[in-house]
Formats: structure tokens, C-alpha cells, sequence
């Protein structure tokens, strides 16, 4: 049978190439960048970086037959140069910039075929202060398809490895991690119910930092099925465990079971449990929470919502309890000129329940998302946390800001009074992070991070809690008032320690304004609030604007703004900001495009310094034939505290497509 299949797919020529392709590319990079802090000399950088590089490519080429094996090769020659000068120091790097892309795929129609891929890849970036950052990628591997199993899957192991090396005013900063994945997916889906399964190990070594390597094994397990007579319920299944070990050890194991019924168009009702256990160098946690939640809907007006819950949660050195009630109502009707009124009433019972063996507890790997465009001091969850026992972990980092160095990682450890401070009001912590600093990570702009901490609890303690809301608007599309009121009052029913009690109140109330016309569209919002709690209070006014003008068809102007005032009473301090930017779009066609921008943003803070960036430029794609253009040039001015850093940034790419 095999002669056969041979016999049948053998033509005469054994070998044949596909097609030929490829494309020329050069990028020029000019950026100036002086930094001055108070009184003290300023800080000058100049950087020059120039890369040319030709890229030839083979696709369709075959081995007997397409059917059999076929594949594709490619390559690239390149040489990059660049030239620094740092104050008085002047510093010149050339290298030579190859890699290699093979890709070969065998039987690939048939129910078990096989792929192999192999890639080299070569590059240098502008590392603003840092100078030229050399990037090597390599990775190589192979996948293997099983299309007629029970469960459709692939097998795939891949070797990754990324190096960079930067060299600046005499500094060396170098990153090498070597990475072996093998990773297994499978799926399929029957007529009314699907499941995907996946398994991944990862084995990292870093050459640099031998103590930041690690492996983990993370597993994951998803199944759903439609049933019921009108297929009117569905049941959704989640598994997912992960260990690591190395840096950071952890193991995470969660399930999440719910089912949802759909009794009429108006009735539904849902269902669901989940199981959380974490388990860190500090210690381990369990949580259960079952959950039920019934929706009801009259005549598309009023909405009725009634939910049930239970959490129970084993913490290191006792267990805490939950148990939840709560009703809402959303009420909707049509008003007179094409309004509509929309009202929100609801409220709820809660009852904690602590019982600890000791006054402190611990929490494990709890996730914060730094945001943009400003590091803003970060709240812990918990009240009154143990300072000595914060451990700060980056688990995934934003873009890299100028005159950096790229950490090792994912995950990488950051340390207190280098990367982060602590700062305590009224019995909150909060993270405050400090930008990154050539090597040193820092925490900046869409950063995650991951906190380990102790914190002090009663223990035996059992309190009510019982918050009620209320929110009114009335939309007439140009024209949107509305108002909202949240409240939360807490009761304590046995123990003795009401420091952990705390009362809220919050009262808002704004107005919005729109427009959409065939060539204008912009709308304007104002709010205030007022916020206060036994720890914390103060009134907040903001205000966001948008205004985008059609000037021509293919020419766009927007503008947007925002502001934002926060006078805390308790304790006392301000933050004030503003974010306004303008920007200009050209489309002719499919073949130029160009954005001209410039904007503005600003944060004045009590406790904090203050930071300001400015930013302008212009960025072009120009598409002629075979040929793409792309031009930019931005110019930005950062600020915080009396360190002013001025950056201009020139970059000309060209494409050569043949």
C-alpha cells in the first residue's frame, strides 16, 4: 500500500522550488535626549542608528509532491550601525545582522502530519540612553497534528532563545534566557456541546541571572454542553492549574462550575461554584464561593435581580466567612421628544464572619494593573497590612520607557525603596512605585504586578454589612443629567474590635452633553462626587471632552480632554490632572496615510512629584507600488519633580518589495 501511495505521487522531477520574493529594508534613527535635574549639569544623549538589510524567500517548494513534503526557506543579511554621544563620551558599534526562516510541513492533507520550523532573526533598536540594544531571537521546534483522534490535537515543543546586549558611556547591560516549551491542544466539538484541553511546560534558564530561572507546568481543561428540551441550559466547566518553581514559587489550582437555565424569554436563572487555591512561599489559601443569580424581565421595562451567595475562605492561621443577599430593580420608559428615563434601586445584606487563630493572616499573589500614563500609587485590598511582610513581584510589563534597560522576565522581584515605596493613610496601604532607571525595573505605566502580604485581623469577629444604591438619568441623546447615590453600612455583631468596620458614602451627580451630526460629532460630560468613610474622604470634580470634525473626506480632526480635581479631606492632600491632545488624520486612498498630533498631560499630587508630558509629532505611511514609505518625527518633554528630560526622536524607514 505504501509502494502505491508512492507510485502514485512520485512525478519525475524529485525536487522543485516555488516562488522567489523577498524585500530591501532601511531605517535611519536620529534621537537627541538632555536631561537636567534642579541645579546640577545636564545630561546630553545623541544617538545615530542606521540598519540596511536584504531578506530573499522560497515558498511553495516541494519534495516529490505537495502532498508529501513541502516547504519553505528564506534569509537575511544585514548591517547595522550607530554612533552615541553621552556628554563628553563618544562611542561608534557596527555589526552584522543575519538570520534564517526554514518551514517544512509533511503530509500535511493527511490525518497525521508533521511541521518543522526553524528561524534566526537579528535586530538593533534604539535604546534612548541605553545606546544600541542588540536583539538575537532564535527558535526552532516542531509540531505535530493528530486531525482523526478521538480529540483533535497538536504536540508542539519549540527552543526559544532571546538575547540583547546594550552598550553605553562604557555600561554593558546584558539579558539571556533560554526558553524550552512543549505545549499539547486539543478540541472538538460535538453537535451541542465543545471541549478544549491544553497543557504547557515551560522550562526557562537565564544565563545572566541564574537565580531568575524557573519551570512551571500550567494546565488547562474547558467543556460546555446545551441540553434541556429547547436546549435552554448550558453548563460551562473550568479547570486550570499552574506550578512554578524556581523564582517565586506558586501553585494555583482553580474549577469553576455554572449552569445557566433559560425557563421563558422573560426568566432566567444561574448557577455557579468556585474553588480557588493558592499556594505561595508565605503560605496557602482556599476560597469556595457559590453563587445564585435570578433575572427577571417585565414587559422590556423593569428588570428584577435577585442574587445569592457564599464564600468561604481558609486563610493561613484561621478561615473567614461570607454570606450575601441582594435585590435590584431597573426601570426603563420612553418619555415624551425621544427620551428615556432610567432608574436603578438596590440593596443588600451581608454577614462576615472571621475566626483566626492568631491577629494575622496573609494573601497570596494579589494582581494589580499599574495604569496610563501615570504610575499612581496602587491600594491594597486588605486594611491594615503588615509593612515588613510586602513581597512585590512584576509578572508583566508595559512598554519600556526612555533611557531603560528591558529586565529579565516575566517575573521579575522588585525591591522596596529601589522599585517601590510603602505609604500608609488611614489604615490603607498603598504601593507607590518609583520609574524604572537604567538597569533597575521600577514600576511604570501598564505594568502588573503581583503583591504577597501579612495583615492584621480580629480574631473573632462578625459584622453586617448593608449597602443600598440608587441612580436616576434621563437621556434625550444631546442632552443626559443624571445622579447617583451608594451607600454601605456596617454593624458589628459580635467581637469587640470595630477598627475594621467602616461606614461609605458616595453621592455623584453629572450632565452630559452630545452631538452627532454627518460631519460633527462631540460631546462634553461633567461630573462631581463626594466620597466618605471613617478613612478616607474627599470631593472629586472632573470633566471629558471629545470633538471629531470631518474637514474633508479624507481629512479627520479630533480633540479630547479631560480634568480631573480631588480634594481629600482625610487624609488631607490634592491630585489634580489633565490630559487634552489634538490630532490630525490624512487617508488618500490605500496608499498615504498621516497622523499629525500633539497633547498634553499633567498630574499635580500632595504627596508626590509632580509629572507633566508633552508630546507632539507626525507619522507617515506612503504606499507606491512596490515601494513603502515610512517617516515619523516626535518630539516629547517629560517632567517629574525637577527632573525635566527633553527627547526627539527621528526615524525614516523605506521598503523595498520585489
Amino acid at each position: 500500500m505504501v509502494m502505491l501511495f508512492f507510485a502514485d505521487i512520485c512525478p519525475a522531477q524529485m525536487f522543485r522550488l516555488g516562488e522567489w520574493g523577498g524585500e530591501y529594508e532601511s531605517g535611519n534613527e536620529y534621537e537627541r535626549q538632555v536631561t537636567s535635574t534642579g541645579g546640577s549639569k545636564s545630561s546630553r544623549f545623541q544617538n545615530v542608528l542606521s540598519q540596511n538589510r536584504l531578506s530573499v524567500r522560497n515558498t511553495g517548494a516541494y519534495i516529490y509532491d505537495p502532498r508529501l513534503i513541502n516547504f519553505s526557506v528564506g534569509g537575511t543579511l544585514g548591517l547595522s550601525q550607530s554612533w552615541q554621544n553621552t556628554n563628553d563620551s563618544n562611542n561608534s558599534q557596527s555589526g552584522l545582522l543575519w538570520g534564517y526562516d526554514v518551514f517544512a510541513s509533511i503530509l500535511e492533507e493527511k490525518p497525521f502530519s508533521l511541521n518543522l520550523f526553524a528561524n534566526r532573526n537579528q535586530s538593533a533598536v534604539s535604546g534612548d540612553l541605553a545606546g544600541r540594544i542588540g536583539i538575537t531571537a532564535e527558535n526552532r521546534g516542531a509540531t505535530l497534528f493528530a486531525r482523526r483522534l478521538y480529540i483533535p490535537s497538536t504536540l508542539t515543543f519549540r527552543q526559544e532563545i532571546q538575547e540583547q546586549e546594550s552598550r553605553s558611556a562604557g555600561v554593558v547591560g546584558r539579558t539571556s534566557e533560554r526558553r524550552n516549551v512543549l505545549t499539547y491542544d486539543g478540541a472538538r466539538g460535538w453537535l451541542d456541546s465543545e471541549m478544549n484541553v491544553r497543557y504547557e511546560l515551560v522550562d526557562l534558564t537565564d544565563e545572566v541571572i541564574p537565580n531568575l530561572s524557573y519551570r512551571s507546568h500550567d494546565t488547562s481543561l474547558y467543556y460546555s454542553l446545551d441540553f434541556g428540551p429547547e436546549l435552554n441550559r448550558r453548563w460551562d466547566s473550568r479547570f486550570h492549574f499552574l506550578t512554578r518553581s524556581g523564582l517565586a514559587n506558586l501553585t494555583s489550582f482553580n474549577l469553576d462550575e455554572s449552569l445557566r437555565i433559560d425557563h421563558t424569554e422573560k426568566l432566567e436563572t444561574d448557577y455557579r461554584y468556585f474553588l480557588l487555591r493558592i499556594d505561595t512561599t508565605g503560605g496557602e489559601t482556599t476560597t469556595h464561593t457559590g453563587t445564585f443569580h435570578l433575572r427577571h424581565r417585565l414587559y422590556d421595562s423593569l428588570t428584577t435581580s435577585i442574587n445569592l451567595g457564599g464564600t468561604f475562605q481558609i486563610l493561613p492561621n484561621g478561615e473567614r466567612d461570607q454570606y450575601r443577599g441582594r435585590l435590584d430593580f431597573d426601570y426603563t420608559k420612553r418619555l415624551p421628544y425621544d427620551g428615556r428615563l432610567n432608574i436603578s434601586l438596590g440593596g443588600g445584606l451581608q454577614l462576615d464572619t472571621n475566626r483566626f487563630r492568631s491577629t494575622e493572616s496573609f494573601v497570596p499573589q494579589e494582581t494589580h494593573t499599574v495604569g496610563t500614563p501615570f504610575a499612581l500609587p496602587i491600594d491594597l485590598t486588605n486594611p491594615f497590612v503588615v509593612s515588613g511582610s510586602v513581597v512585590v513581584t512584576k509578572t508583566a510589563t508595559g512598554p519600556l520607557p526612555a533611557g531603560c534597560f528591558p529586565a529579565p522576565g516575566p517575573p521579575t522581584p522588585l525591591v522596596l525603596g529601589q522599585d517601590y515605596t510603602l505609604q500608609v493613610s488611614g489604615g490603607i496601604t498603598q504601593i507607590v512605585p518609583i520609574p524604572c532607571s537604567g538597569i533597575t525595573p521600577g514600576i511604570n505605566p501598564g505594568d502588573t504586578i503581583a503583591v504577597d502580604y501579612g495583615f492584621s485581623v480580629s480574631p473573632s469577629l462578625s459584622f453586617l454589612t448593608m449597602p443600598w444604591h440608587l441612580s436616576a438619568s434621563v437621556d434625550y441623546r444631546w442632552i443626559r443629567p443624571y445622579f447617583m447615590h451608594e451607600q454601605t453600612d456596617q454593624k458589628l455583631v459580635s467581637g469587640q474590635d470595630g477598627r475594621f468596620l467602616d461606614n461609605q458614602r458616595s453621592d455623584t451627580i453629572g450632565t452630559e452633553l452630545r452631538y452627532d451630526g454627518q460631519r460633527l460629532r462631540a460631546s462634553i460630560l461633567g461630573e462631581g462626587r463626594n466620597f466618605s468613610s471613617h478613612r478616607l474622604a474627599y470631593n472629586m470634580l472632573r470633566s471629558t471632552q471629545l470633538l471629531a470634525y470631518t474637514i474633508m473626506p479624507d481629512l479627520l480632526l479630533t480633540v479630547t480632554g479631560s480634568e480631573s480635581f480631588s480634594f481629600f479631606s482625610r487624609p488631607q492632600r490634592e491630585t489634580q490632572s489633565f490630559d487634552g491632545r489634538v490630532t490630525l488624520s490624512y487617508a488618500l486612498g490605500g496608499t498615504l496615510f498621516a497622523d499629525a498630533f500633539m497633547g498634553e498631560r499633567a498630574l499635580m499630587q500632595t504627596a508626590q512629584p509632580n509629572e507633566r508630558i508633552t508630546e507632539a509629532g507626525l507619522r507617515v505611511r506612503w504606499m507606491y507600488r512596490k515601494v513603502e514609505i515610512l517617516p515619523s518625527i516626535v518630539f516629547s518633554d517629560r517632567q517629574r519633580g525637577d527632573t525635566d528630560s527633553k527627547d526627539f526622536h527621528i526615524t525614516l524607514r523605506m521598503i523595498r518589495r520585489f
